[in-house]
């Protein structure tokens, strides 16, 4: 498991994170939900090593983590197969188009970033993240744009990873089809209770 442990992390003096303790799977996918603001983007970029808390601390964190940033952060004088073999060393780069498959990108390998759609960049992004690997994804957003029948199949491949992911979104595909998910309020980021089964 990963251990939160009285996580403290503030702005410009407004509490993001306040004494935040909880436990995160380390293994399958977790969704993490709640509304925009509450301090979700905070807490990844913790884990993440981005962020330092003011307080607290995180234990069983796996290394190194793989991240995707609700922004896409495409290079735009980058091929899209350049941007996945770019994180990928020269042993690796057969494997370009195994990640553009899997993010449904066959094709468009030799396209500029801005001659994509709004979903086609943010797969690309996601496909650059998955293909760069570590021990965990911590994935801000992934599907973002991308039309819910897409969002279904990108889901069950995160769900082959070997490596956990954790993954803020406000999509139905993701909560629907986590292994895990956690839902939050905030700020300051509170873990609400599981609904009460029906029945």
């Amino acid at each position: 498991m990963i251990r939160i442990q009285e996580l403290s992390v503030s702005f410009g003096g407004k509490r993001v994170l306040d004494r935040l303790t909880l436990e995160l799977p380390d293994q399958g996918v977790t969704a993490l939900s709640g509304p925009s603001g509450c301090g979700k983007t905070t807490l990844l970029r913790v884990l993440a090593g981005l962020q330092s808390p003011d307080a607290g601390r995180v234990e069983g964190m796996p290394s190194p983590a793989a991240v995707l940033f609700q922004e896409n952060r495409l290079l735009p004088w980058r091929t899209v197969g350049e941007q996945i073999t770019d994180v990928l060393p020269r042993s690796r780069w057969g494997e370009r188009d195994r990640w553009l498959a899997l993010a449904e990108l066959e094709g468009e390998a030799d396209q500029w970033p801005h001659q994509l759609s709004g979903g086609m960049q943010r797969r690309l992004a996601l496909a650059r993240a998955l293909a760069l690997g570590g021990g965990i994804y911590l994935l801000d957003e992934p599907f973002a744009g991308v039309d819910p029948a897409r969002q279904t199949r990108l889901m069950a491949a995160l769900k082959e990873l070997e490596a956990p992911v954790l993954l803020i979104s406000h999509e139905d595909a993701a909560l629907r089809l986590a292994h895990h998910v956690l839902s939050f309020s905030g700020p300051p980021l509170t873990l609400l209770p599981p609904p009460a089964p029906e029945g």
